[in-house]
């Protein structure tokens, strides 16, 4: 499966130490487990998921970390912990509907990309794309790939101890193998030995020269180790049998008929050189003819030792019986004068019967080993009557099925490992492959059932535009919000910021998450939940969530040198905050928000919706124009909510609500509250 040189090694292991969060030993365990550290260079670069979370105490998680580590030190666009999460949620959400815990693994590595990686992202959109219009071409199809693929799971790799001694000539030659001597024995041989001093042991591999020309039974003889499977076959047998669940998702899906399609030719592309899986698979789960043969014969040996016991006995009683009977008067008087001769004729019918007896039970013996078993010894009579088997004969015979046995499961696993190790690879691929394919499959499925549209990108220009965009991740029906803003947005959108006013609970917060969730999606290639879109791709996604309360000294400062780093880096961005002016009292708060977003216009490349509920006070102390939208509240309907129109008007300055949530609370309160609560909305009739 892998080859070992000790050479490659080392080169290959100060890479993965250079590696964020690879250390000696996680990266010898990973080399160990995946075979080589070019191999794990390789699941690293492809995103295998599966083959990672192998490695014996590395989770999903830690895997998919490693892999964003390996990629790059900042692989995506999130710059705060708050898109991040977000970004988690969302395609949390997406894996719900994947059919097998694979692809929900892969899933976590969807995007999303910087505007640098424009080419991945279109990649992205080309395969969803694709899922997509498979699922609706061919829904049936469809959901028969769906059924198929729930047995695919991660690449599971064995690691329990074989069977096997490997007889190697040299201590170098040990070397070379390390991490084999934790599945099997690895002896050094002295130079005075021969094979035949390890006759010993039932299954061997000897390296090297002085091998035996015609190897026993369980015996691999070969002149050097060029591949761990070959040396140790067991290991891709092994394999096959650990990972016997996604084995069986491939055989299904190889003999179904996908049709016509882009996709269909990328499942065939996968399944079609794995000719002879399905005879593996079921040589695998059966043992072959002779060997089951041999071992039932060999468990049912004593039970039919003691019926053929019995039978003889039987017989044997039978026959003398008929012998007494056999003397009519005649004979019995012919033997008066000779006493000697009637004993003799006695003797005579007996032995014929004992010995036919006898006969018989050798020739049931004789049936019941069926030809393909050992002989039955001379001497396997104990004891004519009673009839009684010779117990080292019974020993003799089981010794001799024993050598058989060694000698059949020698020649099933020569010959099944020799095909597992030529479909290996490819089954490998098949599955990581296959994972793909239900991961984009899984996305299309949440796509469509959440009526998303794959949205424009552009990368020369700024901002977004979503029209009727819906925040999924709500525990409410989400209402549509159309929004933009920036150069890709519509006519009178144009800005590169804004102010977001307006009611308590009216919707901003949900709105900054509604556009960083397209955002997000639109960067990872994935499809938006919006009518239409159009997103300017960009390096940074700033989400700065609510400050909350009026912060200490300390905390101020540390908050204005983060403030400072993101709205003046000349990076193309996208900053969605969220109620910022908590970092310190009101008027104060006005003139730092009023210079940073000033900061922020100087820089073409950035586009900003701040949340606020001190717009005009920002306004006031800016040099600038400021956009201020507005969502307002118009009152409250019979069930006492908030009446509120979720997408923002441009151009208005939107108030809160307090006296909407005092005649609220006017409205469901009794006695001296009630009277209280009424007392405080008249004031804002005055």
């Amino acid at each position: 499966m892998s080859s070992i040189t000790p050479e490659h090694r080392c080169s290959s292991m100060l890479a993965l130490q250079d590696i964020p969060g690879v250390g000696s030993s996680l990266a010898d365990r990973l080399s160990r487990t995946l075979g080589s550290e070019d191999a794990v260079i390789e699941a690293l670069d492809r995103g295998d998921v599966a083959s990672l979370t192998a490695v014996e105490g590395l989770s999903a998680n830690r895997a998919i970390r490693l892999i964003k580590a390996a990629r790059g030190s900042d692989p995506d666009i999130c710059r705060s912990g708050e898109g991040d999460a977000l970004h988690r949620r969302i395609l949390e959400s997406i894996a719900e509907g994947a059919s097998n815990s694979a692809a929900k693994e892969r899933i976590q590595l969807l995007g999303p990309h910087p505007r640098t990686e424009r080419e991945q992202i279109v990649a992205n959109r080309r395969r969803i794309e694709e899922a997509m219009d498979f699922i609706l071409k061919h829904p049936s199809k469809s959901e028969e790939w769906q059924t198929l693929t729930t047995g695919l799971s991660r690449i599971q790799r064995g690691n329990g101890r074989l069977d096997r001694v490997v007889v190697v000539p040299s201590q170098e030659v040990a070397n070379s193998v390390e991490g084999l001597e934790s599945r099997c024995r690895i002896i050094v041989r002295d130079e005075k030995e021969t094979w035949k001093d390890y006759a010993v042991f039932n299954t061997v591999t000897w390296i090297g020269e002085g091998g035996p020309r015609d190897p026993p039974p369980g015996w691999i003889a070969l002149p050097s180790i060029t591949r761990i499977d070959q040396a140790v076959p067991e290991i891709s047998i092994e394999w096959f049998h650990e990972n016997h669940s996604s084995i069986e998702s491939i055989v299904s899906i190889s003999s179904f008929d996908w049709g016509s399609h882009s996709l269909s030719d990328s499942i065939l592309t996968l399944v079609e050189p794995l000719n002879g899986l399905r005879e593996l698979t079921e040589d695998l789960s059966s043992e072959g003819g002779d060997l089951s043969s041999l071992e039932a014969i060999k468990d049912g040996l004593w039970a039919e030792i003691k019926t053929i016991e019995g039978s003889v006995n039987d017989a044997i009683v039978a026959s003398t019986s008929d012998a007494n009977l056999s003397l009519d008067g005649e004979e019995v008087l012919s033997f008066y004068a000779d006493a000697d001769g009637l004993n003799r004729r006695i003797q005579a019918a007996v032995a014929t019967g004992i010995e036919q007896a006898v006969q018989d039970g050798r020739n049931k013996l004789d049936a019941y080993l069926d030809d393909v078993s050992p002989k039955i010894p001379h001497d396997w009579v104990d004891s004519d009557y009673p009839f009684v088997v010779r117990r080292r004969a019974v020993e003799d015979i089981e010794s001799a099925l024993d050598a058989a046995i060694i000698a059949a499961k020698g020649e099933d696993l020569i010959r099944n490992s020799r095909e597992a190790s030529r479909l290996f690879e490819d089954c490998r691929l098949a599955i990581l492959g296959l994972t793909e394919i239900e991961m984009w499959m899984a996305v299309a499925r949440w796509a469509i059932s959440n009526r998303c549209v794959m949205p424009e990108i552009v990368s020369k220009e700024s901002g977004f535009r979503l029209d009727e965009a819906r925040h999924l991740l709500l525990d409410v029906d989400p209402t549509p919000i159309t929004y933009g803003l920036g150069s890709v947005a519509a006519e009178g959108d144009l800005d590169r910021l804004a102010l977001l006013t307006g009611a308590n609970s009216g919707g901003k917060t949900t709105l900054l998450e509604t556009v960083a969730m397209c955002v997000l999606l639109a960067h990872a290639g994935l499809p938006i939940p919006a009518a239409k879109g159009r997103v300017a791709l960009v390096d940074e996604l700033h989400m700065l969530a609510k400050v909350s309360g009026t912060q200490s000294a300390g905390a101020l400062e540390r908050t204005l040198i983060r403030l400072a780093d993101v709205f003046t880096s000349p990076s193309v961005k996208l900053v969605l905050a969220d109620e910022l002016e908590a970092i310190t009292e009101p008027g104060a708060a006005a003139r730092i928000l009023s210079g940073l977003l000033e900061a922020a216009m100087s820089n073409p490349s950035s586009s900003v919706v701040l949340v606020t509920h001190i717009g005009d006070q920002i306004q006031s102390r800016s040099g600038a124009n400021l956009r201020i939208d507005g969502i307002e509240a118009r009152g409250l309907d019979e069930n006492l909510e908030l009446i509120v129109d979720r997408t923002p008007k441009r151009g208005l300055l939107a108030r809160s609500t307090p006296e909407l949530i005092v005649r609220r609370l006017a409205a469901r309160s009794q006695g001296s509250a009630s009277d209280l609560f009424n007392q405080l909305a008249d004031r804002f009739t005055d």
